[in-house]
């Protein structure tokens, strides 16, 4: 389900971390490069609030840099997660651990999202399976 964003929101690029934060709570550690995993298309790519909804055991993996955004409009936002959720996949993420913090200054709401992708060995059919219909 998409949220509906006032038209006056600004995301920034500076704002949007768009980093896997490392996180060992159900996550394997390793010190080289993240395991590589199988693309997985946006439509198969799970969105969770908070770390605690993603199943264990599960791997944090590291999304390339992304440009800034700013978001004037429901279909900028609708366009900016369709975005956010390729990216995901291009890695191999069966999910995204998406938290958002909001500030509002002289009308304007900015909105500062961290994201961490995530695969979900157990989760990995059901994604692929997803980019199938």
């Amino acid at each position: 389900m998409r949220s509906t964003l006032p038209a006056r929101v600004a995301i920034a690029g500076a704002a949007i971390a768009f980093a896997a934060a490392s996180r060992s709570a159900g996550a394997q550690a390793s010190a080289g490069p993240s395991p590589r995993h199988p693309p997985v298309c946006a439509g198969g790519v799970r969105t969770y609030a908070s770390i605690s909804e993603v199943p264990t055991p599960f791997d944090s993996l590291t999304l390339p840099p992304a440009p800034p955004l700013r978001v004037t409009s429901p279909s900028e936002a609708a366009a900016a997660e369709d975005a956010m959720h390729g990216l995901a996949g291009s890695v191999g993420a069966t999910g995204l651990v998406v938290t958002d913090e909001t500030e509002t200054d002289g009308g304007v709401m900015r909105v500062r999202r961290r994201v961490l992708a995530v695969f979900v060995p157990s989760d990995s059919a059901r994604a692929q399976q997803a980019c199938k219909r």
